[in-house]
């Protein structure tokens, strides 16, 4: 029984601690689980490589990518990249930025 108490006590305090709650759920919590990674589960990428648009033979014209000039510089991040890392950590130069979406 001890037992009990102690797992729904380790399920119940991040709700609180998140603020999050299910009250007005329309689906019975007992159906609700958790899913995708776990927390740092999807790895950032701290020193991005970049090509040439010609040589970007990986992307098709129809790729979309998140676009940044900074300091004059234009980079491309590529969402079918961004997918898989969400985050990416770079500089313009002296400007660190994080790119996300």
């Amino acid at each position: 029984m001890q037992r009990h108490y102690i797992i729904a006590f380790f399920l119940i305090i991040p709700l609180f601690l998140t603020g999050f709650t299910l009250d007005n759920a329309i689906v019975p919590k007992e159906e609700i689980f958790a899913g995708g990674p776990p927390k740092d589960g999807i790895p950032a990428l701290l020193e991005p490589k970049f090509v040439d648009a010609e040589k970007a033979d990986f992307l098709s014209p129809e790729d979309q990518v998140i676009g940044v000039v900074l300091n004059g510089q234009p980079k491309a991040y590529p969402i079918k990249i961004l997918n898989w890392h969400e985050v990416v950590n770079d500089d313009a130069g002296d400007t660190p930025i994080a790119v996300t979406f």
